[in-house]
């Protein structure tokens, strides 16, 4: 039997994407007979979540528990993931006959603190890496804040496999002196089936809530951080609007930015078509009655909204980045932009509403791109291959 042990601060389907891709790849190995312990965050505040009674899960305290931007370094931050790191240790040699395989999802903070421990158990680890050009992650720590990633970077080496979900996380690593042998290129998932099943009788209620009727819906997904570059795509909606009186934005998420990008919504005096809608635990029903899905990301690995916005067979406009540009073939599947282009941005949105014909095509090609390569069913089963490779079968 497979045994491994997640470790994921957020484990949550609503909480971001890395959290989401932990809840669902625990429960679909957990499904296939493998046994799964997982260790988060206990957190409050935050939307209702269904866990799979499959999965033993353990929650450790931290300070700020409604905190879930974790992202940024900052007081806060730090000394939430070196609390959370300790209580790993703790629970990781509690729990310590119970699992073969150690899965960070995130090669950070907890990664670093328990690398060392665990080999000292004889524990197999894995290192999924989220982010490209992140602090203080594994693949971009090369010369970051000396000289304390390149000691990150010897400690790190002992760690048997690593995880890339996209080429530009795959050449960090290499930069990081991580040998090719142990990366593995495997893209985030999505779970189509369940994930497309939308309310559709939902959809004439949600146009009337927000007064959508007769609209071309555009819309967003994703955390309110710095790194989304929600405020590019504000600067570039303010030319949609003039050019497309009958646009509406919706912006689904929320984070520390939201208050900063709402005022810049009213500077623009686009509020009356932007919305902003936080966090929705029916983001597929949104979905259904969008007619365009922009990722207008300056810094990304590879974004669940945008592989959930495919699934939906939207037409897709992102930026030239990360993973963005792994599935992506502009023009083919989507269009992509320069990041920071806000210029480009509304070239690229006003482009697409202004001809269905490609819109609808991008789209179809989008959701066949999706169906061919980001099913949950091929990607967990590659995970299942390197836990057994890994020794996961070993009692």
């Amino acid at each position: 039997m497979i045994r491994v042990c997640m470790v994921a601060p957020l484990y949550h389907l609503s909480l971001g994407g890395l959290g989401r891709q932990a809840q669902l790849l625990s429960e679909r190995i957990a499904d296939k007979g493998g046994k799964v312990l997982v260790i988060t965050r206990k957190m409050y505040g935050v939307p209702v979540a269904h866990y799979s009674q499959k999965v033993k899960i353990i929650r450790i305290w931290t300070p700020w528990p409604r905190l879930s931007a974790l992202e940024e370094i900052g007081f806060k931050n730090i000394l939430i993931a070196l609390i959370f790191s300790m209580g790993c240790a703790y629970a990781l040699f509690r729990n310590r006959k119970a699992y073969d395989v150690a899965h960070f999802h995130g090669a950070r903070a907890a990664l670093f603190f328990n690398i060392f421990f665990l080999k000292l158990l004889g524990k197999k680890v894995i290192a999924k890496v989220s982010a490209a050009n992140h602090a203080l992650e594994a693949g971009s720590l090369k010369n970051s804040f000396w000289p304390i990633g390149n000691i990150l970077m010897r400690l790190i080496k002992s760690v048997d496999i690593f995880i890339a979900i996209s080429d530009e996380i795959y050449q960090g690593l290499l930069r990081d002196g991580i040998e090719y042998k142990r990366i593995i290129r495997i893209p985030n998932f999505i779970d189509v089936v369940n994930f497309r099943k939308a309310d559709i009788s939902q959809n004439g209620q949600l146009k009337d809530t927000y007064g959508l009727k007769d609209k071309v819906i555009v819309t967003y997904c994703g955390r309110l951080v710095r790194r989304k570059g929600v405020e590019f795509l504000l600067s570039a909606w303010q030319e949609v609007v003039k050019k497309r009186n009958d646009a509406v934005l919706l912006i689904i998420g929320d984070g520390p930015m939201r208050p900063v990008l709402e005022s810049m919504a009213g500077e623009l005096q686009i509020k009356d078509s932007a919305f902003f809608l936080g966090w929705q635990d029916t983001v597929s029903n949104f979905l259904g009655i969008t007619d365009l899905f922009v990722q207008p990301s300056l810094q990304e690995g590879l974004a669940n909204s945008l592989l959930e916005a495919m699934a939906f067979g939207l037409p897709i406009v992102a930026t030239k980045i990360g993973g963005s540009e792994d599935v992506l073939q502009n023009g083919v599947n989507g269009l992509l932009v320069e990041p920071g282009d806000s210029a480009g941005l509304a070239s690229a949105v006003l482009e697409l509403m202004n001809n269905k014909n490609k819109a609808s095509s991008l789209g179809e090609m989008a959701l066949d791109t999706i169906q061919k390569k980001y099913r949950i069913d091929a990607v967990s089963s590659r995970y299942y291959e390197i836990y057994n490779q890994l020794g996961g079968s070993q009692q």
